[in-house]
């Protein structure tokens, strides 16, 4: 079976679920992953796009980062900036660079200000919410209409519960575009992890979690260098009543979700 995959680095780490099933099926399955490290839902949608249009997949997945996520183009090649946490933030192409906010905004204000300036403009004068959440939303359902249309099966997911922050109360209620797209979505293809500190009744996705709360309920806390919070360093943090992983998965986290959901997803596909 062809596969093509995308989404933030919760797919792009060398150890994720998507590259854990591309090393060990590879006799079975061709994955392709097109997943970026601190991209945003419009670069990820984008890349999964050409993907399935270059390669005419049998089944593809997708998985949503964050909404306040966002990437610009300088026309300017950028290829000699390094950092040692942030330069995945920097992705040169032949005669443009893309400029990806990544999911943290602190690194900006030390950053070279050929990179750091766009990006803080853009976030001081441009920077929407009701635009970031449309542009996520009206992208996932193009991403399910392509698929539709190609006859190719599909599954998003979540990185965490992602959509609580921006969806619950006023802004989904009081804006008839950002109505109109959530409820144009086929919510029936995703999946959507029933966390044990979600609430329940709640429409769509709002309350459902993805592969972090999943982590956290099978016993898997995120990786320890990347809590700066505790120490010494356990993964987790407790936040509203509620066990919330710190930082991305760790590898045994990735390879048992890989194993224990994705693995059913290419069944169900097969």
């Amino acid at each position: 079976m062809k596969i093509v995959t995308s989404g933030c680095s919760f797919t792009e780490a060398e150890d994720s679920w998507a590259n854990y099933l591309k090393e060990k099926y590879k006799d079975q399955h061709d994955i392709i992953n097109v997943a970026e490290g601190g991209g945003g839902n419009e670069m990820n949608i984008r890349n999964i796009t050409r993907a399935i249009i270059e390669n005419n997949p049998d089944f593809a997945i997708l998985q949503i980062s964050g909404v306040s996520r966002y990437e610009l183009i300088t026309d300017e090649v950028i290829s000699n900036w390094t950092s040692e946490t942030h330069n995945v933030a920097v992705q040169a192409k032949e005669t443009y660079t893309w400029l990806k906010s990544t999911g943290t905004f602190e690194w900006l204000e030390d950053a070279e200000p050929r990179i750091g300036a766009p990006l803080k403009n853009y976030r001081k004068y441009c920077y929407s919410e009701v635009y970031q959440l449309l542009k996520t939303l009206y992208l996932i359902k193009n991403f399910q209409t392509l698929c539709e249309n190609k006859n190719i099966k599909y599954k998003i997911f979540l990185w965490k519960r992602e959509f609580k922050k921006h969806i619950e109360g006023k802004l989904l209620n009081e804006n008839e575009e950002l109505k109109f797209w959530f409820d144009s979505i086929d919510w029936k293809t995703w999946w959507l992890y029933d966390h044990k500190g979600g609430r329940p009744g709640y429409p769509g996705c709002i309350e459902k979690g993805g592969i972090a709360e999943w982590g956290i309920d099978n016993g898997y806390a995120g990786v320890l260098s990347d809590d700066h919070t505790n120490t010494p360093p356990q993964g987790w943090i407790m936040k509203e009543g509620t066990k919330r992983m710190l930082g991305h998965p760790s590898t045994e986290c990735h390879q048992a979700f890989a194993e224990q959901v994705v693995r059913r997803w290419i069944t169900d596909a097969s």
